[in-house]
């Protein structure tokens, strides 16, 4: 169940910050020097360069504003596994539970509010369009299966 959580917080993570892999674009870039990520989002999208543009101003600010939620987040969930494995009582667990997820309702308001924030900027038919994209942008992370030795 916490790796569930956790996994969720990822996702949020990465949608938010939207998205987060701004970071990897710069090291990435196309071949027109903009990062892939954008590009491919303003291709599925049929944004405009301006469009782009100010999509990308949102996504920073609301960046620095979720840097330190998503730091609090993994030290607190590093907190609940070091207290689950040091044999902590219930109440010790449940409140590092309740703080976790508190953080989690903040990382969702703030995928909320970059979505409200970039509303404007789009048409009827590109907002219809983001909405069915995976917040993830269409990247699944799955855990590969632990190798079970042959003996």
């Amino acid at each position: 169940m916490k790796r569930y959580a956790f996994l969720t917080v990822l996702g949020l993570a990465l949608g938010l910050l939207g998205p987060a892999a701004v970071l990897a674009d710069q090291a990435n870039p196309s071949t027109d020097g903009k990062p892939r990520y954008h590009q491919k989002f303003q291709e599925k999208l049929g944004l405009t360069d301006d469009q782009m543009t100010r999509i990308r101003e949102v996504w920073q600010r609301q960046r620095a504003a979720a840097r330190p939620v998503f730091q609090a987040l993994r030290v607190a969930n590093k907190q609940l596994r070091e207290l689950a494995l040091n044999g902590a009582n219930d109440d010790a667990i449940r409140a590092k539970l309740a703080e976790i997820e508190g953080l989690q309702g903040q990382a969702l308001q703030l995928r909320v509010n970059t979505l409200r924030e970039i509303s404007p900027l789009l048409t009827d038919e590109q907002r219809q369009k983001l909405a069915q994209l995976s917040p993830m942008g269409g990247h699944r992370h799955h855990r590969r299966p632990a190798q079970v030795p042959q003996g």
